[in-house]
């Protein structure tokens, strides 16, 4: 592997481990935050919708912004945005609620295609697997640092504290990301283009090709999987289970701890033995295995018993992404690496729009978690059959 891309890996792993603190903090903190916002602690579905919706939106702008501003600026310019999601959150209304949604959705929509660009010229194909993998531990990681750091500063202090004290990592990372512009943000500068042909160009790339479509479809299905339980372990710890926020939060640092080292392994079973389709196709099985137990949880399990299944899952539903990035970027067309990355998030991010929602409605309906998490497996399956179905090149 070349070293020269071990600093850019580097600095992509910190925005996106950034970024996942700032959404998963909401879930976390939903038990405490909510009462307070005055909405229920399920409507965290809702409001995950509106996140993925925007990040749908901003993320089909990426190509342009980064060939006008630079892949490093753009990645500046989010670090920004997820300060003043925080600050907005913070101030514990419906309609700043509602405000941190919409910016966190920019926090995140154009994070996938800009490191796509820097990482994709510096990443051999055998190695790439690996590579984007290693990178998208930010998801996972920021989660663990999430749920072992932010209940403890909510307890010692408020939930508006924990949230502000995310927003001061990301302007500390936006500062921080300024000596690598000037070396990564030097090619030829493009006028900035907004109109609507534009906007859905990545998303008819990957849905004309026959394997790029069948790969986007997974990820819909995937993501969505991922999604729901990242918004809804801790609330499904602390009221069918009767955790406390603290605990809640220990098991999906676990969770999350468990994703961080499934996309290392994943990522590097794909990029050794050369086989991205069927270690996709396994993820989504034991995803599946893990979403049916789930449920099944209650107070009599032990406590390493539930830590192990979190875990567990948090590896399958959490560890797929670098794979499915590098398998889209590889089959992309030649020089529509950023193009095809982009068209596939949004379709992904449309599964994470319409998942949580769901999720919370079926709770809601009926008074039980059971169906909700038996839904979810049944898309993994799905997301696996999609993957077993894309033609051979």
């Amino acid at each position: 592997m070349d070293t020269r891309i071990l600093f850019p890996l580097t600095a992509m792993l910190a925005v996106l481990t950034t970024s996942s603190m700032a959404v998963t903090a909401i879930a976390v903190l939903a038990p405490a935050a909510a009462p307070e916002i005055g909405v229920d602690a399920t409507h965290i579905g809702t409001f995950t919708a509106i996140v993925y919706l925007f990040a749908s939106l901003s993320g089909a702008l990426t190509g342009t912004m980064v060939g006008r501003f630079g892949a490093i600026r753009v990645c500046q310019m989010t670090m920004g945005l997820a300060a003043l999601a925080m600050l907005a959150i913070s101030r514990g209304t419906v309609a700043w609620a509602l405000a941190s949604a919409v910016i966190l959705g920019c926090v995140y929509g154009p994070f996938n295609p800009a490191s796509t660009h820097v990482l994709w010229r510096l990443s051999t194909p055998r190695w790439r697997s690996l590579v984007f993998s290693v990178k998208q531990t930010g998801v996972p990681l920021g989660g663990a640092l999430t749920g072992a750091l932010i209940p403890a500063i909510a307890l010692w202090s408020n939930w508006q504290s924990a949230c502000l004290t995310v927003g001061a990592v990301a302007l500390v990372i936006m500062v921080l990301l300024q000596p690598l512009r000037r070396v990564m943000d030097c090619d030829p500068r493009q006028p900035l283009k907004l109109d609507s042909k534009r906007l859905l160009a990545p998303l008819r790339l990957v849905l004309a090709e026959p394997r790029l479509r069948n790969y986007t479809l997974a990820a819909f299905a995937y993501a969505g999987c991922q999604l729901s339980v990242m918004s809804f372990m801790v609330i499904y710890l602390t009221r069918a289970m009767d955790m406390s926020l603290v605990l809640a939060g220990t098991v999906f640092a676990c969770l999350q701890i468990g994703g961080f080292a499934g996309r290392l392994f994943w990522g590097a079973v794909a990029s050794q033995l050369g086989t991205p389709r069927a270690v996709l196709v396994i993820i989504g099985c034991i995803t599946t295995a893990c979403l049916v137990a789930t449920p099944f949880m209650n107070g009599a399990w032990p406590l390493p018993a539930v830590i192990a299944l979190a875990t567990l899952l948090g590896a399958s539903s959490l560890g797929w992404n670098g794979v499915m990035l590098a398998q889209v970027a590889t089959h992309a067309p030649e020089g529509l690496a950023v193009e095809a990355t982009a068209g596939m998030q949004m379709v992904m991010f449309g599964g994470i729009t319409v998942f949580p929602p769901i999720f919370g409605y079926l709770v809601t309906r009926s008074e039980s978690f059971t169906s909700a998490f038996l839904a979810l497996a049944v898309f993994a399956v799905a997301g696996a059959l999609m993957v077993v179905r894309v033609p051979k090149a």
